[in-house]
């Protein structure tokens, strides 16, 4: 099995990911002239099967690498977790009103700002290796950010983090509740097949290409076969059993020709998983915009986000089908929805 994987097609950095895994895990690491040399300590280089001192390149750490494949094994045990505090000298307090009206777009309703106000919001960015299995395998690292306190999808966090002014917390800090463990779980679930869709685009067409050339063999073989067992009854000094038993077979080829094609579905059929590797807790001061969505003689009541590390405004979380939205309305009963439930049908009412 081959992976596609590219470094700069994925845009994460593995040998940050790989020194990341090594500090947290008491390695002793030092630079010299571009090269990262580590010193390892015994359970974590016996874990490996490598000796206690090496020479970190970027060839080690190349998806399909077993070096990599392990690190990725024991850091998916127990997903390292960074606690990050954001510091701001400056977060924008006015100017809301356009950019809602830049970022959003309200269906059935109208929108009306009542007032603002700071606070602070919960994030989370966590890493995932993800691999996708059908007659190729296909692995690599995706990210997703998610607001924790409203559970919208927040993409592109990740890449902002590296100019943010951060604080690290050192002392102990808890981890997530079962329930917020299963919320997050839930939003890679919901939002996984979308965000590496991307990603995934030349494989799923590689995929499909090979699905369509296998079909087309399969038709024609079949269609010659029946020709084939069709002429044959038309030859001289067949027995009447020979042409029952003949005609039998040739009833059932479209049964054992429907049967290959389901084989060959379940063949190209790409499933993907997800398996997190490393985690990043956000603490950040965030604008709270209180707002009105006004129907007819209705109203309802709703809190956006504005996020300093975005600059915008968060999506919205759909009542109905969970899924972050730029684009949304209520329904007769004042539940949020997206424009395609709006026009299924609210599931929250």
């Amino acid at each position: 099995m081959s992976s596609d994987f590219n470094m700069a097609e994925d845009g994460l950095d593995l040998l940050d990911f790989t020194r990341r895994f090594f500090e947290n895990n008491g390695a002793a690491l030092e630079n010299n002239n571009g090269m990262t040399e580590i010193l390892i300590p015994e359970k974590i280089h016996t874990a490996l099967g490598v000796k206690e001192y090496i020479s970190l390149t970027p060839d080690l750490v190349q998806f399909g690498n077993p070096f990599l494949d392990k690190i990725i094994s024991m850091a998916g045990k127990d997903v390292p977790l960074v606690h990050i505090d954001l510091k701001f000298h400056y977060i924008k307090t006015q100017g809301f009103g356009n950019l809602i009206k830049e970022q959003f777009e309200f269906h059935k309703c109208r929108h009306k700002i009542t007032g603002t106000g700071e606070t602070m919001a919960r994030y989370i960015i966590l890493i995932c290796k993800y691999t996708a299995q059908s007659d190729e395998l296909k692995q690599g690292l995706v990210d997703f950010s998610f607001n924790l306190d409203t559970g919208a999808f927040v993409p592109g966090m990740h890449e902002l983090m590296d100019s943010m002014d951060k604080e690290y917390r050192t002392e102990s800090a808890a981890g997530y509740s079962e329930n917020e463990i299963d919320k997050i779980y839930d939003m890679v679930n919901i939002y996984g097949h979308d965000v590496i869709a991307v990603k995934l685009d030349d494989f799923i067409r590689r995929m499909n290409r090979r699905f369509k050339r296998d079909i087309r063999s399969l038709d024609e073989y079949y269609n010659a076969l029946g020709k084939e067992m069709e002429e044959s009854l038309l030859r001289t000094g067949i027995s009447p059993g020979a042409v029952k038993d003949r005609k039998e077979k040739i009833a059932m080829l479209p049964r054992e020709l429907a049967a290959k094609k389901e084989d060959l579905l379940n063949k190209y059929s790409i499933k993907i998983d997800f398996t997190p590797v490393a985690a990043m807790a956000i603490a950040t001061p965030c604008i709270k915009i209180f707002s009105s969505l006004i129907s007819g003689q209705e109203r309802y009541d709703i809190a956006m986000s504005y996020n300093p590390v975005t600059k915008k405004a968060d999506p919205v979380v759909c009542q109905s089908c969970k899924i972050s939205t730029y684009s949304f309305g209520i329904c007769s009963n004042m539940h949020i929805n997206c424009p395609d439930c709006l026009a299924m049908g609210c599931d929250a009412c």
